[in-house]
């Protein structure tokens, strides 16, 4: 499969000291709501392609499978992937079996704690608890049996022929795609440009001596 994936200069540098590259902790944040998003992805990566296949791989890689739609694969130079400081932006290519594919857009349920599907009954219980309660509650907050019924309704990321109105109806190919898998091994890498960002600005340039 062929992906897309934007990386700090350090994973490059990994790669090409070890050969390999993996996640301990994911680059945006560790905040507690990020990594809940980041532990259900990571549970699901376990349950639909499998186990990590080292000890030391805590959470997925990130990759684009399409940054906008199918006839725009590729992400942007300038796009928010590219942090401060020198990206390495890499075109890849990782067996089919061995990446997880899921909705970029519907993500952000999962990241901010909101249900993706059966919203209106599973918001009507919650409204029902913050009413009662008085005051806005935290997904933390409420029961057990509704906090996994939300989280169930996350995994319609992953359903990317799904069209109902409930988590848009936009064809599979004008969705932006997300890819994760668990590591990137030196020989997955197709081609590699060096980009750095000062500010809002960011140019290609000569990092490494065969660029």
């Amino acid at each position: 499969m062929r992906l897309w994936t934007i990386q700090g200069i350090d994973i490059y540098d990994q790669l090409q000291r070890d050969g390999v590259a993996y996640c301990t902790k994911p680059a945006w944040g560790d905040d507690e709501k990020f990594m809940k998003a980041y532990r259900w992805m990571t549970d699901q990566m376990r349950q639909r392609i499998g186990e990590p296949p080292m000890k030391e791989i805590w959470y997925p890689m990130w990759a684009w499978y399409q940054y906008n739609s199918a006839k725009s694969r590729k992400p942007l130079r300038s796009c928010l992937d590219i942090q401060k400081g020198i990206s390495a932006y890499m075109e890849i290519e990782i067996p089919d079996n061995e990446v997880l594919l899921s909705d970029f857009c519907n993500w952000h349920n999962v990241l901010n704690q909101c249900p993706l599907t059966n919203w209106k009954r599973i918001n009507k219980k919650t409204d029902l608890l913050e009413k009662e309660a008085g005051k806005s509650l935290r997904f933390e907050d409420y029961p057990a049996e509704i906090q996994k019924e939300i989280e169930k309704s996350w995994e319609a990321i992953f359903d990317l022929d799904r069209r109902d109105k409930e988590v848009g109806r936009t064809h599979k190919r004008n969705r932006s795609i997300q890819a994760t898998f668990w590591m990137l091994k030196s020989e997955n890498i197709i081609s590699v440009e060096f980009l750095e960002r000062k500010g809002n600005v960011v140019k290609r340039i000569c990092f490494d001596k065969n660029c």
